[in-house]
């Protein structure tokens, strides 16, 4: 019997002895995963700072206050990619020197970047739409933000991307994905209406170079619109000098794609469409977008027409014209209206 006690005594004890060592590995292989994990960031970060076009001086005080700030525990919680851009956010909004206002396609860069940090799978169905929704809110309205919401867009969209991605926003509050839209249009009221960081904003991108790039694009775009218009040039030449520069950016996005315009316009009624437009595209779109930019393209000439001739007037609460917004929807889900390039500044 005592024999027998010994021996179950042994083989439990080395049972756990295994378990015990088993636990052993697994904390640290916890403990080299997470320690690995600040390093892996503080990479993402000099990427994301290079897409950014981030000055070398500014970089390095983004990277202390990194450095300084974020946790493994945080990495953890909301991945690395938003707690990188969470990073960036909120040193620009407590930079010493004046708080800092993105300019609308560095917003464009930054809402990239956010949505590179998402999985596969969250990429998927409406939250790609809701992604959408971003750009194209940037895409028609930037121009018309306050200075308040222009400080604080960056935060809203890191907020919606963790969302997404977690749940919850970087202040750790719960928020249903089908309470999304409503969580954004609320972020950015709220944001408008907070004017007291606006006089901070020093640092918005100026617009001093932009007489000279209208003057500039006016000139390369009236040959293309003659062949789309009918119009001859002294007429095109008035119609462009009244346009503000967001809109003439979207005039020559669509004159310098003028053959897919016209590719696409030929297919527009076949189940060839959206064959082209995904292979060319090198990926999958929804039937929403397939069907808004099968409407846009059908209506491109009528869409040019109305531009050059201010008919697009802004309507109802929210100061857009609906028909206009839809139509460059369509034509952004195509491709053919184009971010503008930051090394163009």
């Amino acid at each position: 019997m005592k024999t027998s006690h010994i021996s179950k005594h042994k083989h439990l004890t080395s049972k756990n002895k295994k378990k015990y060592e088993e636990q052993d590995r697994q904390l640290r292989n916890e403990k080299t995963n997470t320690s690995s994990s600040l390093p892996l960031a503080l990479e993402d970060l000099n990427y994301c700072l290079d897409t950014l076009k981030v000055t070398e001086d500014t970089r390095q005080k983004i990277n202390e206050s990194f450095k300084q700030t974020i946790t493994e525990q945080v990495i953890t919680t909301f991945g690395k990619r938003i707690a990188v851009l969470r990073t960036i956010v909120d040193f620009c909004a407590s930079n010493t020197n004046g708080t800092y206002a993105f300019s609308q396609s560095e917003l464009y860069d930054f809402l990239t970047l956010a949505t590179q940090g998402l999985s596969s799978e969250q990429k998927q169905g409406r939250l790609t739409d809701r992604v959408f929704m971003i750009y194209r809110d940037l895409m028609e309205n930037y121009h018309t933000l306050n200075d308040s919401l222009r400080l604080n867009y960056p935060k809203i969209i890191v907020d919606v991307m963790s969302v997404i991605s977690t749940g919850f926003d970087t202040n750790g509050k719960k928020i249903g994905v089908n309470s999304l839209d409503e969580y954004y249009r609320s972020r950015k009221q709220k944001a408008s209406s907070e004017g007291t960081l606006a006089a901070a904003a020093v640092h918005i991108n100026p617009t001093v170079r932009a007489d000279r790039i209208i003057e500039q694009t006016q000139e390369e775009l009236v040959e293309p619109l003659v062949q789309m218009t009918g119009r001859n040039k002294k007429d095109l030449g008035e119609s462009l000098a009244k346009l503000d520069i967001l809109d003439m950016k979207k005039l020559s996005d669509l004159c310098v794609n003028l053959n897919k315009i016209e590719k696409y316009s030929k297919l527009a009624n076949s189940k060839e469409f959206r064959r082209e437009l995904e292979k060319e595209l090198h990926r999958r779109l929804t039937d929403n977008q397939v069907q808004s930019a099968t409407t846009s393209i059908k209506r491109v000439g009528k869409y040019v027409e109305s531009l050059l001739d201010g008919k697009f007037v802004p309507h109802d609460s929210h100061g857009i014209n609906h028909t206009k917004h839809n139509l460059e929807y369509g034509y952004h889900v195509m491709g053919l209206i184009k971010h503008k390039s930051r090394s163009s500044k």
